[in-house]
């Protein structure tokens, strides 16, 4: 069995709240603020209940959210009626005065004065917070949005009052918590802290624990989840985001302050308080903290911290590790006994995952795997400048040759046939080495002269990884230009899909000898050059058996993959982003009975309203803008991708089954009926294509941290280590609710964890806080923690259920691109990797200049 860091608790436990209704007065009020914005550089809105609840939380030191109060998910945050929700009543006084000031500062200085009263005169309620709960006794249990906030809250506060014990060998460690006011718990007193001399720097880290309340399929309780985080700290004020203050009298609440930054009187860049909670908190007669220096936030001095603003190079690394987990979940059972908590856990399935095929494609199979592109000849063309990442790529297509132990020999701008199917030419391109931007239509024009038609090319190209500027060029305020999205848009356009190589330095001698005395026999891989190559011929199209040996598919269904993400169009201007579109990509994999008839990859032109090949599909996908205009995740927009799909899936051979892989956390406004709330009956995927005679089952796959279970240790298993927790096995667990319904589960250790000895797995025998001095230099590593992904079936379409979930999972479980398990099954997987290699990834979006006939009638359909 597989215990985890989610529970069920007893509606008995939910505990009471404060909560102030807010009548329709009050939204009318709220909708006559004039718009604001107190960010630099950010465009006037207009104002969130989210700004008036961080004021209300810095004078009360404790949480407040206001919301809507409704049963069902709003488009509009500022629907009618809403609650004020809190942890204990407001200070009349201090409610009026600071209601009063944050109006002030939004009607910049006008004494118009319309909330403070309306707030004020709310009645007051202290109700339990189970009961505005619904359909428990069905499976699907439901509240207001405000709702599972608050209940969190209630939980952390309780955990709060307990120490939690970190075992430090004879001796235990206690680690008191301290709750902000957004209901996570800081270890405020027990900080991490590590010194580097080379170069000199100094980190320190905290750790966090939220808490997530949410539904699973079937439940009939609400299933809280503790999400550990190991939260790092800034040493100075550039580009923080968010700081924690020990403020006013109540000691055991931390103010957790938006922040944002000004230029004061010398021309330097300050911090302050957003959502004006500083003018607030003067109007009520409470002296602001000082803002600490960057000396003060360096020595860590003073009552306020800031994290990190994003993923920046840091002495310490992230993750709390596997006994960490394992000791908060004892602790969580401890201190929840009346009533008592249930811990989830996943029980083992007969099914085990296996991986008969490993590695890379073999030259054996090359030929019948590279059928699978629909093309007669594959071309891979070989873009360096560096003659040492010639030489690697030379040595990861030995394999593919007659002559493996040897490197490739061929010269530049000629084909090299290395298979019946599979050709390379290399060409060398300093244009790769520029630091400013390069015109690719006329440095690729060389592709034009390439023979058409039969053969699909696909381009391997040397990149120079995350360039840094040299001394002269950051003196003289310039970087190189990263050329990834401009080149890889100019290959699209040629119809080429493309994989990077970053390159190597070249190793000095004194390296190379050391390395050849350390190993004569058998050099090291290199790994890099050698998945780069897997990828690429992943892009193209290429399937080989792997996919086949792990699966019995009788009826050869078609297997769908729909990938959704929400992306920001920026207009290139500075607080730009103001709209969405959706990004929409189906993949289709074709199965056979067949075995001289490989699999084959599909995936769905927008362009054309067709499916086409995997790589030309891609192509066309990457010289387009990203997204569809129109489309959204809720109400009309949610509408228009659904029909859209819909149409999309009309085209498929009516003659096979389908089988639709759907990511749940993308896809459930879409489609209702993957909603927990009215799982398997509302719209799903494919509802217009089944018939009597056509089945289709559609499969959920779930792996978002906040909602899927945190495996904690496999309660089957031996210990090898009385301190390390046992990791799951490759297999299929699942869980059955009280009404019946099962849902799957893949739990799984990361590679780290498993591959990198003490430095990948130090997390499953110590916590952050007893690492032994010996080892500290580990706390610069990652810890790594066990993950798990969840698939559910809404609609079986006739098939077992179980059967599904395995399948799912025995394709996750498989990988043509590196040699470990992907988060989503093959057909969905490749979906979100056409995404990711889009050159306006979750960067600047290209707005279509032209609107083709075809798009516009796709577009009405």
């Amino acid at each position: 069995m597989i215990s985890t860091l989610a529970f069920l608790f007893p509606y008995s436990g939910l505990g009471k709240i404060t909560l102030y209704p807010l009548n329709r007065e009050f939204g009318e009020a709220w909708s006559s603020l004039p718009s604001y914005g107190d960010a630099k550089n950010g465009k006037p809105r207009r104002p969130p209940y989210a700004g008036l609840a961080a004021a209300l939380s810095a004078v009360s030191g404790q949480p407040v959210v206001l919301m809507p109060h409704s049963y069902e998910p709003v488009d509009d945050e500022f629907a009618q009626p809403a609650v004020a929700v809190t942890t204990r009543p407001f200070d009349p006084w201090i409610l009026f005065t600071a209601v009063s000031e944050w109006e002030r500062c939004v009607r910049k200085g006008e004494h118009t004065n319309t909330l403070a009263p309306l707030l004020a005169a709310a009645e007051v309620e202290h109700p339990d917070l189970a009961s505005y709960v619904r359909g428990a006794e069905d499976g699907t249990p439901h509240a207001p949005g405000w709702f599972y906030r608050v209940a969190a809250w209630n939980f952390a506060q309780r955990l709060a009052r307990t120490s939690l014990p970190a075992p430090d060998g004879s001796r235990t460690r206690r680690i008191r918590w301290r709750m902000d006011t957004q209901g996570s718990l800081i270890s405020w007193d027990d900080v991490t802290k590590r010194m580097t001399l080379k170069p000199k720097r100094t980190g320190y880290a905290l750790h966090k624990l939220d808490f997530r309340v949410v539904t699973q399929p079937g439940e009939p309780l609400f299933a809280l989840h503790a999400l550990p985080t190991f939260s790092r700290l800034a040493t100075h004020w550039a580009s923080t985001r968010t700081a924690f203050i020990e403020h006013g009298t109540n000691k055991n609440t931390l103010l957790r302050m938006p922040i944002g930054h000004t230029k004061n009187s010398d021309g330097e860049w300050v911090p302050y308080a957003r959502n004006y909670a500083a003018e607030v908190l003067d109007a009520c007669g409470m002296d602001f903290t000082a803002w600490p220096t960057n000396d003060d936030l360096a020595e860590l001095r003073g009552q306020m911290r800031a994290l990190i603003p994003g993923p920046v190079p840091h002495v310490l690394g992230k993750g709390v590790g596997t006994r960490f987990n394992k000791i908060l979940a004892d602790h969580i059972n401890e201190t929840f006994k009346r009533p008592k908590i249930i811990q989830v856990g996943f029980e083992p399935t007969p099914i085990e995952l296996t991986r008969p095929t490993k590695g890379s494609i073999t030259r054996a199979d090359l030929d019948h795997a590279l059928a699978a592109t629909g093309s007669e000849a594959v071309r891979i063309i070989a873009l360096y400048s560096d003659g040492t990442t010639r030489r690697r790529m030379t040595e990861a297509l030995a394999p593919y040759t007659n002559t493996s132990d040897q490197p490739l020999d061929c010269s530049d701008h000629n084909d090299h046939r290395l298979s019946e199917r599979l050709f390379v030419r290399f060409h060398r391109l300093p244009s790769l080495d520029r630091a400013d931007r390069v015109d690719w239509h006329d440095e690729l024009a060389f592709l034009d002269q390439l023979e058409a038609g039969t053969t699909l090319n696909g381009a391997w190209v040397e990149t120079i990884w995350n360039p840094k500027p040299t001394k002269r060029e950051r003196e003289a305020g310039q970087h190189r230009h990263d050329h990834k999205r401009d080149l890889r848009r100019a290959l699209y356009e040629r119809g080429i899909v493309s994989q990077f190589l970053a390159r190597q330095t070249t190793p000095e001698p004194e390296d190379v000898a050391e390395t050849e005395a350390h190993d004569e026999a058998e050099p090291p891989k290199d790994y890099k050059a050698i998945n780069a190559l897997r990828d690429l011929v992943f892009r193209l199209g290429c399937v080989d058996d792997r996919l086949r040996h792990v699966t019995d598919l009788a009826d050869e269904p078609i297997l769908v993959g729909i990938h959704l993400r929400q992306q920001r169009i920026s207009n290139r201007r500075p607080g730009a982003a103001d709209r969405t579109q959706m990004v929409e990509v189906l993949t289709a994999l074709h199965t056979s009975r067949d075995p001289d008839r490989p699999w084959h990859m599909e995936s769905y032109d927008h362009s054309t309203h067709d499916w086409r090949p995997q790589a030309a599909a891609e192509a066309a996908f990457g010289r387009g803008a990203i997204g569809r205009e129109g489309h959204a995740r809720h109400e009309e927009g949610a509408l228009l991708a659904r029909q859209h799909i819909d149409s999309a899936l009309k085209i498929l051979p009516s003659d096979r089954p389908l089988i639709i892989f759907v990511d749940t956390e993308a896809c459930r406004t879409i489609w209702p009926g993957l909603q927990n709330v009215h799982f398997g009956r509302g719209p799903l995927p494919g509802d217009d294509l089944r018939t009597p005679t056509r089945s289709v089952a559609v499969i959920a796959i779930n792996t978002s941290y906040g909602e899927v279970p945190t495996p904690v240790e496999n309660t089957a298993s031996p210990r090898k280590s009385p301190k390390r927790p046992p990791k799951p096995q490759d297999r299929l667990y699942k869980r059955t609710t009280s009404t019946g319904l099962t849902s799957w589960y893949i739990a799984q250790a990361s590679r780290t964890y498993e591959g990198f000895g003490q430095a990948g797995s130090i997390g499953g025998v110590y916590t952050r806080f007893t690492l032994p001095k010996d080892d500290w230099a580990l706390q610069r590593k990652d810890w790594h923690s066990f993950t798990a992904a969840q698939l559910a079936i809404p609609h079986a379409g006739g098939r077992d259920p179980q059967q599904l979930a395995s399948l799912a999972a025995q394709l996750c479980h498989q990988s043509l691109a590196w040699d470990a398990r992907t988060r989503h099954p093959f057909p969905l997987h490749v979906a979100g990797a056409m995404d990711r290699a889009h050159p306006e990834y979750r960067g600047p979006s290209i707005e279509p200049s032209v609107t083709t006939e075809a798009e516009e009638t796709q577009h009405d359909v």
